[in-house]
Protein backbone atom coordinates (compact mmCIF):
# COMPACT_ATOMS: atom_id res chain seq x y z
CA UNK A 1 0.00 0.00 0.00
CA UNK A 2 1.35 3.38 -1.00
CA UNK A 3 0.81 5.59 2.06
CA UNK A 4 1.39 8.77 0.04
CA UNK A 5 -1.52 7.81 -2.21
CA UNK A 6 -4.02 6.93 0.50
CA UNK A 7 -7.33 8.77 0.37
CA UNK A 8 -8.23 10.59 3.56
CA UNK A 9 -10.34 13.57 4.54
CA UNK A 10 -13.81 14.90 3.83
CA UNK A 11 -14.58 17.40 1.07
CA UNK A 12 -17.93 19.02 0.26
CA UNK A 13 -18.90 20.37 -3.14
CA UNK A 14 -22.02 21.29 -5.04
CA UNK A 15 -23.30 19.19 -7.92
CA UNK A 16 -24.44 21.17 -10.95
CA UNK A 17 -27.44 20.43 -13.19
CA UNK A 18 -25.21 18.61 -15.67
CA UNK A 19 -23.90 16.17 -13.06
CA UNK A 20 -20.49 17.79 -12.57
CA UNK A 21 -18.76 18.40 -9.27
CA UNK A 22 -15.36 19.63 -8.25
CA UNK A 23 -12.73 17.02 -7.50
CA UNK A 24 -10.74 17.52 -4.27
CA UNK A 25 -7.72 19.68 -5.15
CA UNK A 26 -5.48 17.64 -2.87
CA UNK A 27 -5.82 14.66 -5.23
CA UNK A 28 -5.53 16.48 -8.56
CA UNK A 29 -1.95 15.33 -9.12
CA UNK A 30 -2.36 14.22 -12.72
CA UNK A 31 -5.20 15.91 -14.58
CA UNK A 32 -5.05 13.38 -17.43
CA UNK A 33 -5.19 10.33 -15.17
CA UNK A 34 -8.43 8.38 -15.47
CA UNK A 35 -10.48 7.41 -12.45
CA UNK A 36 -13.13 4.73 -12.28
CA UNK A 37 -16.43 5.56 -10.66
CA UNK A 38 -18.81 2.77 -9.68
CA UNK A 39 -21.56 1.74 -7.30
CA UNK A 40 -20.45 1.34 -3.71
CA UNK A 41 -22.06 0.01 -0.60
CA UNK A 42 -24.57 1.94 1.51
CA UNK A 43 -25.75 3.99 -1.50
CA UNK A 44 -22.49 5.80 -2.09
CA UNK A 45 -20.17 5.77 -5.10
CA UNK A 46 -16.60 4.47 -5.10
CA UNK A 47 -13.96 6.43 -6.99
CA UNK A 48 -10.78 4.48 -7.68
CA UNK A 49 -7.55 5.67 -9.20
CA UNK A 50 -6.15 3.59 -12.05
CA UNK A 51 -3.66 1.76 -9.81
CA UNK A 52 -6.28 0.43 -7.40
CA UNK A 53 -8.80 -0.30 -10.16
CA UNK A 54 -6.17 -2.39 -11.96
CA UNK A 55 -5.59 -4.42 -8.79
CA UNK A 56 -9.35 -5.02 -8.50
CA UNK A 57 -9.47 -6.28 -12.08
CA UNK A 58 -6.49 -8.56 -11.44
CA UNK A 59 -8.22 -9.95 -8.35
CA UNK A 60 -11.29 -11.03 -10.33
CA UNK A 61 -9.69 -11.82 -13.69
CA UNK A 62 -8.50 -15.20 -12.41
CA UNK A 63 -12.15 -16.24 -12.04
CA UNK A 64 -13.11 -15.84 -15.68
CA UNK A 65 -16.50 -17.32 -14.85
CA UNK A 66 -17.26 -16.75 -11.17
CA UNK A 67 -18.75 -19.89 -9.68
CA UNK A 68 -20.47 -18.61 -6.56
CA UNK A 69 -23.65 -16.59 -6.95
CA UNK A 70 -22.38 -14.00 -4.43
CA UNK A 71 -19.23 -13.42 -6.48
CA UNK A 72 -21.23 -13.15 -9.71
CA UNK A 73 -23.54 -10.60 -8.12
CA UNK A 74 -20.60 -8.58 -6.79
CA UNK A 75 -18.79 -8.60 -10.14
CA UNK A 76 -21.93 -7.69 -12.06
CA UNK A 77 -22.85 -4.74 -9.87
CA UNK A 78 -19.30 -3.40 -9.52
CA UNK A 79 -18.32 -3.65 -13.18
CA UNK A 80 -21.60 -3.02 -14.99
CA UNK A 81 -22.12 0.24 -13.14
CA UNK A 82 -18.55 1.45 -13.64
CA UNK A 83 -17.59 4.48 -15.71
CA UNK A 84 -14.22 6.00 -16.51
CA UNK A 85 -14.06 9.67 -15.57
CA UNK A 86 -11.43 12.35 -16.09
CA UNK A 87 -11.04 15.81 -14.69
CA UNK A 88 -12.07 18.64 -16.96
CA UNK A 89 -10.04 21.85 -17.39
CA UNK A 90 -11.33 23.37 -14.15
CA UNK A 91 -10.95 20.24 -12.00
CA UNK A 92 -14.46 18.79 -12.14
CA UNK A 93 -15.63 15.25 -12.79
CA UNK A 94 -18.85 14.22 -14.47
CA UNK A 95 -21.00 11.70 -12.60
CA UNK A 96 -23.18 9.74 -15.04
CA UNK A 97 -26.94 9.82 -14.49
CA UNK A 98 -27.27 6.14 -13.54
CA UNK A 99 -24.70 6.62 -10.76
CA UNK A 100 -26.29 9.87 -9.55
CA UNK A 101 -29.61 8.01 -9.29
CA UNK A 102 -28.05 5.04 -7.48
CA UNK A 103 -26.41 7.26 -4.86
CA UNK A 104 -29.45 9.59 -4.75
CA UNK A 105 -27.19 12.60 -5.30
CA UNK A 106 -28.96 15.93 -5.10
CA UNK A 107 -27.24 19.32 -4.97
CA UNK A 108 -24.40 18.80 -2.49
CA UNK A 109 -21.98 15.88 -2.35
CA UNK A 110 -19.32 14.71 0.05
CA UNK A 111 -16.07 13.08 -0.99
CA UNK A 112 -15.03 10.90 1.94
CA UNK A 113 -11.60 9.32 2.11
CA UNK A 114 -11.70 5.54 2.51
CA UNK A 115 -7.97 4.74 2.39
CA UNK A 116 -7.80 2.99 -1.01
CA UNK A 117 -10.48 5.09 -2.69
CA UNK A 118 -12.77 8.06 -2.32
CA UNK A 119 -16.46 7.64 -1.65
CA UNK A 120 -19.02 10.09 -3.01
CA UNK A 121 -22.15 10.57 -0.94
CA UNK A 122 -25.21 12.76 -1.02
CA UNK A 123 -24.58 15.15 1.88
CA UNK A 124 -27.74 14.19 3.78
CA UNK A 125 -27.15 10.45 3.36
CA UNK A 126 -23.56 10.95 4.53
CA UNK A 127 -24.58 12.85 7.65
CA UNK A 128 -27.04 10.12 8.66
CA UNK A 129 -24.54 7.36 7.93
CA UNK A 130 -21.69 9.12 9.71
CA UNK A 131 -23.78 9.64 12.86
CA UNK A 132 -24.42 5.87 13.06
CA UNK A 133 -20.84 5.00 12.15
CA UNK A 134 -19.42 7.30 14.83
CA UNK A 135 -21.39 5.39 17.48
CA UNK A 136 -19.93 2.11 16.22
CA UNK A 137 -16.49 3.73 16.15
CA UNK A 138 -16.79 4.85 19.75
CA UNK A 139 -17.97 1.39 20.84
CA UNK A 140 -15.10 -0.34 19.09
CA UNK A 141 -12.17 2.04 19.62
CA UNK A 142 -11.05 0.01 22.64
CA UNK A 143 -10.64 -3.08 20.49
CA UNK A 144 -8.42 -1.15 18.10
CA UNK A 145 -6.26 0.14 20.94
CA UNK A 146 -5.78 -3.40 22.28
CA UNK A 147 -4.16 -4.59 19.03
Amino acid sequence: MNKERSFIGEYRYSLDDKGRTMFPAHYRTDADAPYVLTKGMDRCLYLFDDRVWTSIIERFYGDLIPVSSDTRAFVRVLFSGAATVKLDKVGRIFIPQHLREYAQLDTEVVFAGALTHLEIWDVHTWELYRAKAEKVFEQNIGALQAK
